[in-house]
């Protein structure tokens, strides 16, 4: 057991539904070998939303695709509750940053969230349906499960990815920079669903981004990924109260003084450099 996992434990949270120990990752071999991850350890928890952020080129993706078993590892271990993942699990979902490519064109909307149903056990076509209109009601997209994904906006698409990996109901919910291609206001709106989705289904989230200020404002805890080979600088509690509001929340001095903390560590390298 880590010390992280010891003084979380103490802090209430339990035992981690995710965990890394000693992640590593090395791309190629001999002289051409290129390490990207090195020692990466840390435990997410049950009802929590992580956040993790880095320098540009620090292998942010590369760790979300090691977490989910899309990559192998050269080093380390990844559980999910008591199973060591080597291949996507059952219980993990992933959202990507790039909808327009994860959606079905030739297919309705409620097709592409019922598509990860297919086969699942003691599931019905009409449970299916059922669980694919609800999960795109929650995201707001009640209706539109006779559209097809280019009949939508971009902002509209990935709300479509999102029900896709509800509607999975996943133990863990794994995001990858998910809302970069929208425009700013349709971010916000993003963002505020994520509260709404962890509010409704006691979801846990991981999610990456290149955001400081998404990350502090949807976070319990931002861990900070140092340059490569990449290892974890430091995880940073955000103890900001919920419900959290787009306006308030970000005018706060508290939301500023986290906002600046984590600032300073992921250009801390820079500055040194």
């Amino acid at each position: 057991m880590t010390e992280s996992t010891i003084q979380t434990q103490q802090a209430g949270l339990g035992t981690p539904v995710l965990s890394a120990n000693g992640l590593a990752k090395t791309y190629g071999t001999g002289q051409a070998a290129r390490q990207v991850l090195g020692d990466i350890s840390f435990e997410v928890y049950d009802g929590e939303t992580v956040c993790i952020v880095g320098p540009s080129g620090a292998g942010k993706t590369t760790l979300l695709r090691c977490l989910s078993g899309l990559m192998p590892a050269s080093g380390g271990t990844v559980r999910l509750r008591d199973e060591t993942v080597t291949e996507p699990p059952a219980g993990l979902a992933v959202v990507f940053q790039d909808y327009s490519r994860s959606l079905m064109p030739w297919m309705t909307v409620r097709a592409n969230v019922e598509l990860p149903l297919r086969g699942t056990p003691g599931l019905s076509k009409a449970g299916r349906r059922e669980r694919a209109l609800t999960a795109l009601a929650s995201v707001g997209l009640d209706g539109c499960g006779h559209q097809y994904p280019w009949q939508l906006s971009g902002g509209m698409q990935q709300r479509v990815a999102i029900a896709r990996a509800l509607a999975y109901e996943p133990a863990v919910l794994l995001m990858d920079e998910p809302f970069a291609s929208v425009d700013a206001q349709t971010r916000a709106d993003l963002e505020d669903l994520t509260h709404t989705i962890k509010e409704r289904y006691n979801m846990t989230i991981l999610l990456v981004t290149h955001d400081i200020e998404e990350s502090v404002y949807l976070a319990d805890r931002v861990i900070v990924l140092s340059g490569t080979p990449t290892s974890v600088s430091e995880i940073v509690p955000v103890d900001l109260p919920y419900p959290r509001d787009q306006v308030h929340t970000k005018s706060t001095p508290a939301f500023a003084a986290l906002r600046t903390h984590v600032m300073g560590l992921i250009r801390k390298p820079e500055e040194t450099a």
